[in-house]
């Protein structure tokens, strides 16, 4: 956890973008949190949340296929530990939240009740030692990094991975944190923001509008990988037009260089987060 002087604590966090292919179009699995979710009730998600201490436990050492310094090296991260924590917990919450388990087990595992047992508390590093689970790191290729405003009531610095739903596996809410769920091609999900179908954060709406240039998931991960993941630390700016979020590269923001395709200011209008003019 980090946090800048006389600011509230920034945790750690970690959110999966799972792809599949189907009907000759590349889908996501969106996520609809709860109404009464302290943060971003109401609005569809990609799974996640926040690292827990368990995540850097030592024993996922034996868990994962690289060491903690090539997965920091991934993330454009400095430290191991901070690293491997980051891409436990993309893994944990994926499984808590959708279902699906981007590691291999043992033959015959029960992943429904391994869920199970983590929804009532179960810790995911003695669940993993039952399972004889493995992580392979390349399976959750790192795609982004956003830092939540300071206007924010909860702040969190996410990390955004790519993943390729495995085979055989299916996706499905939690009916806790999350009260239904739906594949969408972003661009249909950008249209349903539009309509006032559904909400989305704006980090969800770069990606969206990201993943809508490409057709199938391979493109997708070797777009991801071919450069270091962006810090993207949008900063509130409020003037006499009224107020806009602006990104790195925009004339209102402290950081000169622009580090995402597109427009680098967003306006809240009638529900929908769209690129300024």
């Amino acid at each position: 956890m980090s946090a800048d002087p006389g600011d509230k604590p920034i945790r750690d966090a970690s959110t999966v973008i799972v792809l599949r292919e189907a009907n000759g179009s590349l889908e996501t699995f969106m996520l609809c949190r709860h109404q009464q979710s302290g943060f971003m009730g109401g609005a569809h998600v990609f799974p996640g949340g926040k690292v827990d201490a368990t995540d850097s436990d030592e024993r996922w050492l034996g868990r994962v296929d690289r060491t903690p310094e090539e997965i920091s090296e991934l993330l454009g991260e400095t430290e191991p530990t901070r690293g491997l924590g980051l891409l436990v917990a993309g893994v944990r919450e994926t499984f808590e939240e959708a279902g699906v388990l981007l590691a291999r087990t043992r033959e015959g595992a029960r992943l429904s009740d391994t869920r199970r047992q983590l929804h009532d508390g179960a810790r995911f590093i003695d669940l993993a030692d039952a399972l004889d689970l493995k992580i392979d790191v390349m399976a959750l290729a790192p795609y982004a990094r956003w830092i939540t405003p300071k206007m924010e009531s909860r702040r969190f610095d996410t990390r955004f991975y790519i993943a390729v739903i495995p085979e055989g596996q299916t996706a499905s809410h939690d009916g806790s944190e999350t009260t239904s769920a739906i594949w969408l091609r972003p661009a249909q999900a950008l249209d349903d923001m539009i309509a006032g179908k559904i909400k989305l954060a704006p980090p969800t709406v770069r990606t969206l509008r990201w993943l809508a240039e490409f057709r199938d998931a391979q493109s997708v991960i070797d777009d991801a990988l071919s450069r270091k993941p962006p810090l993207v630390r949008p900063r509130l700016v409020t003037g006499k037009s009224g107020w806009f979020l602006a990104l790195p590269g925009d004339p209102e923001h402290p950081e000169d260089e622009a580090v995402l395709p597109g427009a680098t200011r967003m306006v809240f209008d009638n529900g929908a987060w769209i690129d300024a003019e």
